[in-house]
């Protein structure tokens, strides 16, 4: 057997199992090394539309779109009851937004963005982030049929369809070679699944990198000359004649044979990181690739769990785009939830924007650690299941809707809006009397279909989407969204 054909691998949820995956050689260089995407799902609804709402003037006229837009939305905006008129809307649009001009130039855009999120805004002057509009997925408002849909990046999944792959498995698969999909939560997402026999989903292409430090089985250390504990010790002990029994035993059936063999993967491929990463995060603790003090300081005690658990991820990050010549994974995996925002919308959602977009928050601090051939090489696609309705509820937040915006950054990304952000037919729609969503016009898999494109360097036609649907926006383009 050949080496490529023995080492395949893949590790699930932590390094707790693994199927056949190849590990390339160990190269000098801790760059990002392919075209990548990383995909980061935000469960819940994400309301994209407080993120970016319609910039209103101090002069804005009652009948604008900007307007009754705002006069739906003062509830889950916190505005107080009596400021709940033009002054109070402006008032409160320019404390705590910031107004855009369409990438490099002086043209208003139209929209603003959260002050707080200033990577976000950052990306958005260097015409690095796209926002498409009216973009749709399954059409249900129910979480975990519309979570299924985008994780398969299909709109024809059902609400039982777990069988089929995911968009960033079958991606990772139509890439071939050794491309497999790195899934960085504490477990794969249903995307990060890979096309097998009869088009049933498989983990064979999933890498789970729930502790990026702690991928590595046991290998407890002796010193020659050391303590006598260290080698009586059932810890060492164990790893010792674990190690031994699978490197010797030639399994006849193909059961143990696979499980022997997954040993030896994850030993090799631990032993792989610990050489290029060392232990610990710090070099106090024997690391020889430090985890930032900043990602650090993301899941430190105290912090909300929903943050650390985000700061967990992008230390997994962190470590992934430093092994990419270790491990060949062009589609990367995230997720934050939390977003389901039906009570005090602007609390909620903001505190959670911050960790996400804000200036030495979680995607800022890998950013600082990329060179710009890294930044270059890296789109980051950002959607959840579906959107919000147009105006507030009565408990200050905001029911499901159908269509949202999905953002996408890169060094390769051409900056801007696609679609139409602010429709004229939804001004009839404020009132909750009529209350209705964003209309969903284009199908997600034409803007994922774009990202599994770049990623491949060519067209991957239908190969990874059907896009033969035509659900797609009048005057929207997703090749454009690419230089």
């Amino acid at each position: 057997m050949q080496r490529r054909d023995f080492l395949r691998l893949s590790l699930l949820a932590g390094g707790a199992s693994a199927f056949p995956g190849l590990i390339p050689e160990a190269a000098a260089a801790v760059s990002l090394n392919r075209r990548s995407v990383l995909s980061i799902t935000l469960a819940g609804g994400p309301d994209f539309r407080h993120l970016f709402p319609p910039a209103i003037a101090a002069n804005e006229t009652a009948d604008s779109y900007a307007f009754r837009w705002w006069a739906a939305r003062a509830a889950s905006q916190g505005i107080e009851a009596a400021q709940r008129n033009r002054d109070g809307y402006f008032q409160r649009y320019s404390s705590a937004y910031t107004s855009l001009n369409r990438p490099g130039t002086a043209t208003p855009a139209g929209l603003g963005i959260l002050a707080s999120c200033g990577w976000l805004k950052e990306r958005w002057d260097a015409g690095e982030l796209a926002i498409v509009h009216n973009v749709v997925g399954a059409v249900s408002r129910d979480h975990a049929h519309s979570l299924l849909v985008m994780d398969h990046g299909d709109r024809s999944s059902g609400p039982i369809d777990n069988h089929k792959p995911g968009w960033g498995g079958r991606l990772a698969a139509a890439l071939g070679g050794n491309a497999r999909v790195a899934a960085l939560t504490s477990s794969p997402r249903p995307m990060c699944l890979g096309p097998g026999a009869g088009g049933r989903a498989t983990s064979e292409v999933v890498i789970g990198i729930a502790n990026s430090r702690k991928l590595a089985l046991s290998e407890k250390p002796y010193t020659p000359g050391g303590p006598a504990w260290q080698v009586a010790s059932s810890d060492k002990a164990l790893s010792r004649s674990l190690k031994a029994y699978y490197q010797s035993r030639r399994f006849s059936d193909p059961a143990l044979a696979r499980l022997a063999n997954h040993e030896k993967v994850l030993r090799d491929l631990g032993a792989r990181v610990t050489a290029r990463l060392g232990t610990g995060e710090t070099s106090a603790s024997g690391a020889l690739v430090e985890v930032p003090a900043g990602i650090r300081a993301l899941y430190t005690d105290g912090l909300p769990w929903k943050s650390r658990y985000w700061g967990m991820q992008a230390r997994n990050l962190h470590d992934v785009l430093a092994l990419s010549d270790v491990i060949n994974a062009p589609v990367l995996s995230m997720d934050y939830g939390g977003w389901d925002t039906h009570k005090a919308q602007r609390e909620n959602i903001e505190s959670s924007l911050s960790d996400l977009f804000a200036s030495g928050k979680g995607l800022d601090l890998i950013w600082q650690q990329m060179d710009q051939a890294a930044r270059d090489n890296l789109t980051i696609v950002i959607y959840g299941e579906f959107g919000r309705q147009l105006a507030a509820n009565g408990d200050a937040g905001t029911d499901h809707g159908r269509g949202n915006a999905v953002l996408v950054i890169g060094g390769g990304v051409r900056g801007g809006v696609y679609g139409t952000p602010f429709p004229e037919r939804e001004l009839a729609l404020f009132g909750r009397s009529v209350n209705d969503d964003i209309l969903g016009q284009t199908g997600i898999e034409h803007v994922l279909g774009s990202v599994a494109d770049w990623v491949a360097g060519g067209s991957t036609g239908n190969s990874v989407f059907n896009r033969g649907n035509s659900l797609i926006e009048a005057g929207f383009n997703p090749a454009l969204l690419f230089t």
